[in-house]
Formats: structure tokens, C-alpha cells, sequence
């Protein structure tokens, strides 16, 4: 891995994305860049490897915003739907929006309690978050949370109806949820990265004379 000072013959250019410029997404074009000894980091060849080092932890950590956000969104949607009167009844009266809450209520409660098993396994497994079997089960934890997330996120714009795409006012935090699960589905991995990355690892271990 290199430290590329700014200089002759590197050259960027921003991309903007609909998520924050805080991320640093550009374009970087190097042409006959010059780049001293000194400036490599770690062991030469090992530059990959200190990029996945990082993985496990930012996919927790992505986990862990989704649960948040989700359960604000969840938070703000059964308020909405016990306030909110359409022909002089509340929107909760209607079987359609308890069962939408139902369905989000349910797969919020499912999500949380992998991620605290998943969680706990970090914590007292050998070598934490670096032992060789936690990267397949946290790329799950991530992969089964987004998906989980996207429905949860349905729901609560469905019943939010056109507040839910509003920035501002009482629909803000599920149209930032909403947004935000797409980007957790591809940051840190995408999910048919994860899903694969989880079944190959599984596979490592998985009895070779194993049969029905």
C-alpha cells in the first residue's frame, strides 16, 4: 500500500454520489507519479490485505446504523399510523397497515437478535473479530440485515404514503432510512459478495463425506 503525496503526476477529481462527499469518492488518475521507498506502507505486496484487515469491522459497523435506523423508522411509523385519520379513522385501524407493521416489527426483532449472537461470538471468540470463521458469519449478519432492512424500509414508506419521501418534517428519518439501506447494501461489500464470501468460508469446513 502506498502514500501518494499530492503532487506532479497525480490528479483527482470528485464523484458525487447521493449518500456525502465525507467519503472522499473520486477519480484518481496517476501518470508517471514518483512515489519514495518511504512511503510504502506496511510490507510490500500486502497492500490487499490490510484492506480486507478492515472489512469485518465496518460491516458490523453498518449492521449497527441499519438496526438503528430501522428501529427509528419503525419508531415514527406506528406514530404516524396512530395519528394520522383518513374518513375519521386512524390508519392503525385498518388490517393492511398492522400487518405491514407487523411484518417490519417482526424482521427488526429478527435482525437484532443475529446481530447480538453474531456480536457475542465476536466478543469471546479466539482472536475476535479476526478469527478465521467470524468473516463468513458478520458478511451474513450484514447481508441478511440489508435485505431485511430494504422490506422494513417498504413498509414504513407505504404507510407513510408521500411523507415518507419527504427530507423534512415528520416522514425525514424513513426517507433517510430508505436511502441509507441501499447504500449499506453496497458499501463494505455488496450483497452478492457477502452471500458468496458466507458460503464459501462455510464450505471450508464443511464434511467431505457428508451425504443425505
Amino acid at each position: 500500500m502506498l502514500l501518494i503525496e499530492r503532487g506532479p503526476g497525480l490528479e483527482t477529481k470528485q464523484i458525487k454520489t447521493t449518500y456525502s462527499t465525507c467519503c472522499g469518492t473520486a477519480l484518481v488518475i496517476l501518470n508517471n507519479c514518483k512515489v519514495p521507498v518511504s512511503n510504502v506502507m506496511g510490507k510490500e505486496g500486502d497492500g490487499f490485505k490490510q484492506i480486507m484487515y478492515n472489512f469485518n469491522h465496518e460491516r458490523w459497523l453498518i449492521v449497527q446504523s441499519l438496526i438503528g435506523q430501522g428501529r427509528q423508522a419503525v419508531q415514527d411509523t406506528f406514530m404516524w399510523a396512530k395519528q394520522r385519520k383518513i374518513f375519521g379513522k386512524a390508519l392503525i385501524d385498518q388490517p393492511v397497515i398492522r400487518n405491514k407493521l407487523a411484518n417490519a416489527s417482526a424482521s427488526l426483532e429478527s435482525i437484532q437478535a443475529y446481530n447480538e449472537a453474531v456480536t457475542f461470538d465476536m466478543c469471546t471468540a479466539q482472536g475476535g473479530t479476526h478469527n478465521p470463521r467470524m468473516g463468513g458469519s458478520i458478511a451474513l449478519l450484514k447481508y441478511q440485515t440489508t435485505r431485511s432492512s430494504w422490506n422494513i424500509a417498504d413498509d414504513c414508506v407505504q404507510i407513510f404514503g408521500g411523507r415518507g419521501i419527504t427530507r423534512t418534517g415528520m416522514g425525514a428519518k424513513v426517507e433517510g432510512f430508505k436511502n441509507f439501506v441501499k447504500y449499506a447494501a453496497v458499501y463494505g461489500g455488496s450483497e452478492e459478495i457477502m452471500a458468496d464470501l458466507a458460503i464459501k468460508q462455510a464450505m471450508r469446513n464443511y464434511p467431505v463425506a457428508a451425504r443425505l
